[in-house]
């Protein structure tokens, strides 16, 4: 009896152990649960301080941005374009405590920025809980100063800025970048996705020439007061462009304060009427035909007349020419005279030939378009035979040019350095090629190239002047003075060609104002390219 009660009495204390450790259990998953959540809450707000908000920076911009864009070389492992580690200043919303303080700080440290302007931001910004851009790409010293400011709200991130080292000497190759560093002209727009997958880039460029080709022109464009200028260094043996210039210009690394005159690249993309230099191709294709020898002799004393024009000699210098001099005196009625003797369809089908009547073959952005006659009239025969009534680019005029005087092979600029010679397509003969070369000799030795005669380094070359074609007619009083030169003219390697558009000089010829130009060029790039001067000419 005693025992049966000893035992209900265990049993009865072991439930009310049970039920008593019950409600302690719940009680601990609950305190597991409440704990649990606090630290998610504290993880989460970690994520959002550390991490959220740059995930929505990152709807605002690229990935490129914090990736590096590859090196810019030229042909001599010169660095041309690089990128290079900023920091980039934002405030985020939830840090920050003393919106007035921090934003009169700033703006101290930012003249360009008032205190309205950064106030407005911030207090903008606070509603989406996001880092607000304040300035991107900071100079070292800005970094410091922002970071005495030891405000709460102020918050780094890593960025990277694009960096030109040979400043506007190549902006008009190169190109530019925007702020996200996408190539918005030249090479860093053409190669923007192999830059951006870190392809280093060597162009056909090189540096030394380019800032020779630059000075030159630059000092020419005070000199004789023109309005712009442009040139273009080419190896006429392929195509490779060594340099290209147009004035204005401006520089890369501040683009975003050049003005459209400044960006627009003249020698690629402007197209103009150059006059004379395209008695280049007039004579080359009598000789390819063989309807002209070189002392054959025109009567060039009579103006031509045509309908209501009158076709004439600037400077007549005698009655009777050789084919050889109405070339090397530019004589525009001997011109239209051999003409005659090509016709229209010959004409048209030759400039075809040459590329000259449409957008050039080459890998370089926003290249101009030529523009002719639609329909091809006798008229248009004999003012395109002289660079009137055709525009094309510089860069159309020196690559049909080098094909001229290299043998008779059309090479396609090329703006990369090229490892192996490129395959190219005969346009003339070899014999027309070895006729034109003496022919262009001779203009620099006796006719109107005489000012680019560099002595020693064997110049050949052809002047160019063309009344400015303005609203549908020609300014006589403005005009684009040019000269396309090569050298050694014996053995072509390298032709430069300059333009200047509305010098004002005394005389605003191509002799007179471009041909000098082109001389000093020369005589500043041939040793740095290998061209020694011939002794032989020397010696004369």
């Amino acid at each position: 009896m005693h025992d049966a009660r000893s035992t209900n009495k265990l049993h009865t204390i072991k439930n009310l152990v049970v039920s008593i450790d019950l409600p302690k259990s719940r009680l601990a998953f609950i305190y597991f649960c409440i704990l649990a959540i606090f630290l998610l809450i504290i993880l989460r707000m970690v994520f959002v301080v550390t991490m959220g908000d740059k995930v929505r920076i990152s709807s605002i911009y690229d990935l490129r941005k914090s990736a590096k864009r590859a090196n810019i070389f030229d042909r001599n492992d010169v660095l041309v374009a690089t990128d290079l580690k900023t920091k980039s200043l934002y405030v985020s919303s939830i840090l920050v405590k003393d919106k007035q303080g921090l934003a009169r700080g700033i703006a101290e440290i930012f003249p360009d920025l008032s205190f309205n302007e950064v106030l407005r931001k911030i207090s903008d910004g606070s509603y989406g809980k996001q880092w607000i851009l304040i300035r991107r790409n900071l100079a070292p010293l800005q970094v410091l100063q922002v970071q005495n400011l030891k405000m709460a709200g102020l918050v780094f991130e890593d960025d990277r800025i694009r960096v030109y080292p040979q400043k506007s000497i190549v902006g008009h190759y190169v190109g530019y970048v925007d702020l996200d560093r996408k190539g918005l002209a030249g090479i860093e727009m053409q190669y923007d996705h192999a830059l951006v997958n870190g392809e280093d880039l060597h162009l056909a460029m090189d540096v030394r020439v380019q800032d020779i080709l630059h000075d030159e022109l630059q000092n020419a464009v005070e000199e004789f007061r023109a309005y712009s200028a442009a040139g273009v260094v080419m190896d006429v043996n392929s195509g490779e462009i060594l340099a290209i210039s147009s004035l204005p210009d401006f520089d890369p690394n501040l683009q975003s304060n050049a003005e459209a005159n400044q960006r627009f690249n003249r020698a690629t993309n402007g197209v103009y009427e150059f006059g004379s230099v395209m008695k280049i191709f007039t004579n080359s294709l009598a000789f390819e035909k063989n309807l002209v020898k070189m002392d054959d002799v025109y009567n060039v004393r009579d103006p031509i007349k045509y309908g209501r024009f009158t076709i004439t000699d600037d400077h007549p210098v005698k009655d009777e020419m050789t084919i050889a001099e109405i070339f090397a005196y530019s004589s525009n009625i001997g011109t239209v005279k051999i003409a005659d003797k090509i016709g229209i369809t010959n004409q048209k089908d030759f400039l075809v030939k040459m590329g000259l009547l449409k957008k050039l073959d080459a890998k370089f952005p926003g290249l101009g378009r030529p523009i002719y006659p639609k329909i091809w009239r006798e008229i248009n025969l004999y003012t395109i035979a002289y660079g009137h009534g055709i525009a094309i680019t510089p860069l159309h005029l020196a690559a049909a040019t080098s094909s001229i005087v290299n043998g008779g092979i059309f090479y396609n600029p090329s703006f990369l350095k090229l490892e192996n010679k490129p395959d190219g397509a005969r346009v003339i003969k070899e014999s027309t090629s070895a006729i034109m070369r003496l022919m262009m000799r001779k203009v620099v030795e006796e006719g109107t190239g005489k000012n680019s005669n560099i002595a020693g380094y064997d110049v050949g070359g052809k002047t160019g002047t063309a009344e400015r074609a303005e609203l549908g007619r020609y300014n006589t009083k403005q005009t684009m003075a040019s000269f396309v030169a090569v050298f050694p003219i014996s053995n072509p390697r390298y032709l430069v060609y300059v333009v200047f558009d509305r010098p004002n000089y005394t005389f605003n010829t191509g002799g007179m104002v471009a041909a000098p130009v082109a001389g000093r060029v020369i005589k500043n790039i041939a040793p740095l390219l290998g061209v020694n001067p011939v002794q032989e000419i020397l010696s004369k």
